[in-house]
């Protein structure tokens, strides 16, 4: 289970895996009732207090039990892989930190189950940047000796799996996904996104607006690196505000996240390779075409979507910290070093116990 950095719902995949292979039973997602979406959004923008996370923590851990049990429909699993809701991600501060908040020992006692949750603070304690850590995941699902592959996550922030056909994996955050255009969505529409892409279809890309933004310093950042609302949040959407019309600063948005995830593997395409794209922005069609259009030149082979290899593109991160919660269990690292940067492989997350 995982709420993103949108935070706009909770996802639970159930899934059987055996050896290396996984079968995607069911899927749900439940939004977050909007007060407490806004509620995480105070937390992130540090508007809230601590007697507030103290509460969402909690409260957090109800609404995921109630969407484990949802997807369940009264079967028994072996175990909950639980991300929860990342609040905070500061792997550059000193000292390094980072938070995901919904309560396990509330879902462990809720579904009779035992769960494991907090995958990110083993790697930050080994000196990574406790993300992104699906590539494990995506070499686990993608890797053909065949042809070089780039799995994308399109949430509120965008990351990139590059699974090659021999090496190792490497994966980084390139940089916003849905963050920036969703603050436009909230501004301009009063929703919580520009859904199908309908708003950006009228609008048109404003060069200069996305050179600025291109100018950010996390792009010219050398990896390993991640990143979160804290450098796309809100604020970063304000000195553009009053330079075009919106539908225009829509669609610059999302050429933004187009633009910033093609030169992110630039450095690393060799040969022909495969796009397989997951996150909520695979739903949304202007920002596919932005991909495509800005691919052209490119030795790109096809963009697919993760049902191509068995999941939903919704589901792609659910599944990914089911198996990683699996991996947990059985004693095996589940993180890449090289691609968090942190000394070694880390045996992520802690487990809570059902009474």
């Amino acid at each position: 289970m995982i709420s993103g950095t949108s935070a706009d719902a909770i996802d639970a995949a159930l899934v059987q895996i055996e050896g290396r292979s996984m079968r995607l039973l069911r899927f749900a997602s439940r939004p977050y009732p909007p007060e407490t979406r806004e509620l995480i959004f105070a937390l992130m923008e540090d508007r809230a207090t601590v007697r507030q996370l103290s509460r969402a923590h909690f409260l957090i851990g109800e609404l995921f039990a109630d969407v484990a049990l949802a997807v369940l429909e009264g079967e028994k699993v072996d175990l909950i892989g639980s991300h929860g809701q990342t609040v905070a991600h500061l792997p550059y501060e000193t000292p390094p930190s980072t938070l995901q908040i919904g309560e396990a020992a509330i879902i462990a006692e809720k579904t009779g189950t035992l769960v494991v949750s907090d995958f990110r603070t083993a790697d930050l304690a080994l000196g990574g940047q406790a993300a992104p850590l699906v590539p494990y995941f995506d070499s686990w699902l993608l890797r053909s000796p065949e042809v070089d592959r780039a799995a994308i996550n399109i949430g509120g922030m965008a990351n990139v799996s590059w699974v090659p056909r021999v090496g190792d994996v490497r994966g980084w955050d390139s940089g916003p996904g849905n963050v920036v255009s969703d603050a436009l969505a909230e501004r301009y529409l009063g929703q919580p996104a520009d859904f199908d892409g309908k708003f950006a279809a009228g609008g048109r890309v404003v060069p200069e607006i996305l050179a600025q933004m291109l100018l950010h310093p996390y792009f010219s950042g050398t990896g390993p690196k991640s990143t979160g609302r804290e450098d796309f949040g809100r604020d970063f959407i304000e000195p553009y505000l009053t330079q075009a019309q919106p539908a225009d600063l829509m669609r610059t948005a999302l050429a933004l996240t187009a633009e910033t995830l093609l030169n992110s593997m630039r450095p690393l395409i060799q040969g022909p390779f495969e796009m397989v794209v997951g996150g909520g922005g695979y739903h949304n069609p202007v920002l596919m075409q932005e991909l495509r259009d800005r691919a052209a030149g490119l030795p790109l082979q096809r963009l697919v979507g993760f049902e191509e290899f068995g999941i939903t593109a919704d589901a792609r991160e659910a599944c990914a910290f089911a198996l990683m919660a699996h991996e947990t269990l059985h004693g095996r690292p589940s993180s890449v070093a090289t691609v968090t940067g942190a000394r070694r492989p880390a045996i992520l997350g802690k487990i809570s116990f059902p009474s």
